[in-house]
């Protein structure tokens, strides 16, 4: 069944709320020009601990803001959508007609127009300084910039025109590619000239504290009206970016919908790949995936990523080591177009293929090329550099050392999949499942045959850790691959370890979700880590990720 879009919400029908009102025509934003990284040490064949233990705040909010959300009102209303995926929501809102206003306050007009932003979002051009909406004190403006860029790529949020000393929110709305909602928000106080600047001025409480010029992207979380283990998944990367909606409103308040009034609003789209970049559609003998080309000749270093064993074909980190220079084949190995629906007693030649494929084109500098892979993909990118001699760098992101789950065939070798021990996951009283002790310790003689040799391989192996990993022992399977380096007189190795950083580390910006939805099993899984310490693990691994590359593939 096709999924669902952000073209297949068309609107969102909601009681006693006027229509939009027509909006000036505005001159489209270029794109920005591409950042350039600043080279960093690189740690050969010892360890490095990389990053330090998020700050422990008293309060018990998301990312270390200042209280819980208060109970809220709700409003009713329809998801338009085909009539077999209609369902009503209840969400934390504003009901006009039930509703009466407090004298003298404007939070329910100002709520109000939130969700007429809400029903324009997309529909207008983007603009780099915002103007004050209607009815808003003047001369407050909003600042983001780009407007328009790479997803890995910094804002800049500065607010002009407050009073001195006075007291804002300031809020990110995004839309993911499913139409779903994520929102964040954080508290800020005007300087003396009565401006903010997010790069330099700390946040006071709401979703995360302290300077964080990002914080509004990576404590992105689900609106009250979605699903709350739902994760943000960014699908379509040439053609739709991720949509977000800045806004600066009165007073502290974090009550979701039910915020201050509106003083002034800006629209951004964070995009994962550039106009300039090409994707080509692989369906090349059984090997299936998307190839994804910088601009030029070339040639370019080739890379192949891989992603865990939630199956299907994910783009978006392919498509931005494309913007950064390197030929990249998304690689899925099961459910996707006519893959087995389920992973199964996998064969490397599917893999030594798609090795084959990316070594071959003409704009790939070849015959050496690098794997990226995170779970379940980072064993396999084991496998592929003990078994296939033209993989020169191996980036394992939370791998394991064992091939796990299922068998792995490769030539006249066959390595038994390490199992799960069922009985070894437990429940959370919320109902999230936690599964960290459910796979058998690989060290165990009695699953040796499980090992994968990587002292065979020729490859330089970049080792990223998660230390608050939930889903499995990554710093032990870490440990264990290091020891059997060494134990062959082997430094071909550089180790990142992240004190409290979870299971899923993305690129940079991307949203933090310590619980999430698992593919299969369909319920609640914990992934571990804390919020402000993952983000720190994204930036800062993304960085060493690219210098990795670049250094052995040229």
């Amino acid at each position: 069944m096709k999924a669902a879009g952000v073209g297949d919400v068309e609107h969102l029908e909601l009681a006693a709320l006027p229509p939009p009102q027509a909006q000036p025509d505005l001159q489209a934003v270029p794109w920005p020009r591409r950042r350039q990284g600043r080279p960093r040490r690189r740690t050969e064949g010892r360890r490095a601990g990389v990053g330090g233990a998020a700050p422990a705040y008293p309060c018990p909010a998301r990312c270390g803001g200042t209280g819980a959300r208060p109970p809220r009102p709700a409003l009713t209303f329809l998801l338009r959508c085909p009539p077999w995926r209609r369902r009503v929501w209840s969400v934390p809102a504003l009901h006009s007609s039930r509703l009466s206003s407090p004298a003298g306050s404007s939070m329910w007009p100002s709520a109000g127009a939130a969700f007429r932003a809400l029903l324009r979002f997309g529909r207008q051009p983007l603009r780099t300084l915002s103007a004050s909406p209607s009815g808003a004190p003047k001369g407050v403006t909003l600042s983001v910039t780009p407007p328009v860029g790479l997803a890995d790529e910094p804002l800049h949020i500065q607010v002009q025109g407050l009073s001195p000393g006075e007291p804002v929110t300031v809020r990110a709305l995004a839309v993911s590619y499913y139409g779903r909602l994520f929102h964040s928000c954080a508290h800020y106080e005007a300087d003396r000239v009565g401006a903010l600047d997010l790069t330099r001025d700390p946040s006071q409480g709401g979703d995360y504290t302290g300077v964080e010029p990002m914080g509004l992207m990576w404590s992105l979380a689900p609106a009250g009206m979605e699903n709350p283990y739902v994760r943000m998944v960014q699908r379509s990367v040439l053609k739709k970016p991720l949509k977000l909606q800045v806004t600066v409103h009165q007073e502290h308040n974090q009550t979701g919908l039910l915020l201050g009034q509106v003083l002034a609003s800006a629209r951004v789209e964070r995009w994962y790949a550039t106009p300039e970049i090409r994707a080509i559609r692989v369906r090349e003998g059984t090997v299936r995936g998307s190839f994804f080309l910088p601009p030029g000749d070339g040639p370019f270093p080739g890379v192949i990523d891989m992603f865990g064993d939630e199956g299907g074909l994910h783009e978006f980190r392919a498509s931005l080591l494309a913007c950064r220079g390197f030929a990249t084949l998304a690689l899925p190995y099961f459910a996707f177009e006519d893959l087995p629906p389920i992973m199964k007693d996998l064969n490397l030649d599917y893999f030594a293929q798609a090795t084959k494929f990316v070594q071959n084109h003409p704009k790939v500098k070849g015959p050496k090329i690098g794997v990226i892979g995170s779970g379940k993909g980072a064993e396999l990118a084991f496998s592929m550099a003990t078994f296939l001699p033209d993989v020169a760098a191996v980036v394992s992101i939370n791998g394991c050392i064992s091939n796990t789950g299922t068998a792995l065939q490769c030539g006249q070798v066959i390595l038994p999949g390490l199992p799960f021990d069922l009985d070894k996951i437990t429940v959370t009283s919320s109902g999230v499942y936690d599964v960290k002790g459910a796979l058998v310790d690989p060290s165990d003689p009695a699953y040796g045959d499980s090992l994968i040799p990587i002292e065979k391989a020729n490859s330089h192996f970049l080792f990223v850790v998660g230390e608050d990993d939930k889903q499995w022992n990554s710093s032990l399977y870490a440990d264990l691959a290091i020891r059997r380096l060494e134990a062959h007189g082997k430094k071909n190795y550089t180790l990142l370890s992240y004190p409290n950083a979870g299971h899923r580390i993305d690129p940079p910006n991307s949203p933090f979700f310590p619980v999430a939805l698992d593919r299969w099993l369909g319920v609640p899984v914990l992934g571990g880590g804390q919020c402000r310490a993952h983000a720190i693990a994204q930036e800062e691994s993304w960085k060493k990720i690219l210098e990795f590359l670049k250094m052995h593939l040229g």
